[in-house]
């Protein structure tokens, strides 16, 4: 990862008057500026996630040991394993995952059925709390850039169902809950897997 202390003064400036122009045209939402300044060091260039990337989830792991393998600095205690049982597995699986990022307010419904329309031949599905946070791990600073949810059904909590997420608060990672009768904005990005054969 490139930070400020090792930009040359010329692709700093670059990124400065790049990101003043943006705001000035209108070519960057209220979201993205905010996620922008919040960061630790916003120049801090990160290193890409391919479009397609490789998720590992070890069900010989609890869920207490999955969240700890994670660092996240906060998380919300409503994220129990009598809440979010893994789906049982034995052993360690791989995934496929992606993000489908939709650009616009959408509900989580039409959210899950355009994913599972993406590909006939071999189907996506929304992400489950152990895939959240497999990514949590492998990726630990993409949370930083924009809001990752996992929409496979959750748990109910004071008769309203919540799915998991990633996203940052400050400079600090969090692993949170969110109502799944929300309707997202568009800087969310929506995690979703499958098997690997």
């Amino acid at each position: 990862m490139t930070t400020i202390g090792t930009l040359p003064g010329e692709r700093l400036a670059g990124l400065s008057a790049d990101l003043f122009h943006k705001v000035q045209k209108g070519a960057i939402t209220l979201d993205e500026l905010t996620l922008f300044t919040q960061r630790r060091n916003p120049f801090e260039v990160p290193v890409p996630v391919a479009a397609v990337f490789r998720l590992t989830v070890d069900y010989g792991q609890s869920l207490e040991q999955m969240i700890a393998a994670g660092h996240y600095d906060w998380k919300n205690n409503d994220i129990t394993a009598k809440r979010f049982p893994l789906h049982a597995s034995d052993g360690i699986v791989e995934f496929e995952g992606r993000y489908f990022h939709f650009n616009r307010d959408i509900s989580s419904e039409n959210a899950i059925k355009e994913i599972e329309a993406a590909d006939t031949a071999n189907p996506w599905s929304a992400a489950k709390i152990e895939h959240v946070l497999s990514h949590g791990k492998t990726f630990p600073e993409e949370q930083r850039k924009f809001p990752i949810i996992g929409l496979d059904p959750g748990a109910k909590i004071d008769g309203r169902w919540y799915v998991p997420g990633l996203n940052e608060g400050g400079s600090k990672r969090s692993l949170s809950l969110y109502r799944f009768d929300n309707d997202w904005n568009p800087i969310s990005r929506f995690l979703a897997v499958r098997r690997v054969s």
